[in-house]
């Protein structure tokens, strides 16, 4: 199973290095930023020959936002390679999850989501609640 992160700017790579400082290094993980120089087309291009230089069918390209250049570049790239999984709104708890499923040997997407939605939260709310739960 393979990563490859996409993002505008430097968030695919920031994101794995944050999540390689809490769990370790992962492997088979590739990380490319849009920069304000590149069009779509150098985007693609460089994806296309990351997707093409892994023998793995599993591969999961995760982006920064679904609408942006990067996913838009994503609906090209699912036409040439069908079994792509395409993910939008990554973050660091789903980095975290894909590490861990990558030393399982499994790969579940839609608990890479789970995670990813999961890990979002309003810190007030939730102390407000562990409050209730303790009255």
């Amino acid at each position: 199973m393979k990563l490859i992160l996409a993002s505008h700017g430097p968030l695919a790579k920031a994101i794995l290095a944050s999540a390689e400082l809490i769990i370790g290094k992962i492997d088979d993980v590739a990380t490319f930023s849009l920069t304000k120089e590149m069009g779509p087309k150098d985007l693609e291009k460089e994806l296309s020959e990351e997707i093409e230089k892994t023998d793995d069918t599993d591969i999961i390209l995760g982006l920064d936002l679904l609408g942006g250049t990067p996913s838009n570049v994503s609906v090209a790239l699912l036409a040439k390679y069908p079994n792509l999984e395409v993910l939008t709104g990554i973050n660091l708890p789903m980095i975290i999850e894909y590490g861990n499923q990558k030393m399982l040997g499994q790969l579940d997407v839609a608990h890479l989501i789970s995670m990813g939605t999961s890990g979002i939260n309003n810190v007030k709310e939730k102390l407000a609640e562990d409050q209730d739960d303790e009255d």
